[in-house]
């Protein structure tokens, strides 16, 4: 390990990060996901730029949502000369906690423009999620 002389602030840009670590390269091959929750039903709203339709698989069992994929681009371009050539290959898998018993056979799914929605209403949607407890 070498050291490196602390100049402040400017010091960052002189850094040389290398994003192919394999830790930083498994942060980014997941998908960004919003869920959202309201009294009838548990949404998901997952990015996924760049991926075919037939290549996501979408499971709910036991309150978890599972998004699985597989991206792949291949492109061949001949007399080209590369400086820089960056492409992620390979699958990518989500595992979320729902805040809700949802009910799996009437879940749906949409996918378009790169952005898969999912709408799973709740089992049991005028059951309250806790209740106030009184100190005596």
């Amino acid at each position: 390990m070498s050291l490196i002389k602390w100049r402040g602030n400017d010091m960052w840009p002189d850094f040389n990060f290398d994003f192919n670590l394999p830790a930083l390269s498994n942060m980014f091959a997941r998908p960004r996901i919003d869920i959202t929750e309201s009294e009838t039903e548990v949404t998901a709203t997952a990015e996924l730029p760049g991926v075919d339709k037939k290549d996501i698989e979408i499971n709910v069992h036991d309150d978890v949502l599972e998004i699985k994929g597989q991206t792949s681009k291949e492109t061949e371009r001949k007399n080209q000369s590369y400086y820089l050539n960056e492409r992620y290959y390979g699958s990518f898998e989500r595992r979320i906690g729902l805040p809700a018993e949802v009910d799996s056979e009437r879940t749906t799914a949409k996918f378009e423009n790169g952005i898969l929605t999912i709408v799973m209403p709740k089992l049991h949607p005028d059951k309250p999620k806790g209740r106030r407890i009184d100190i005596q």
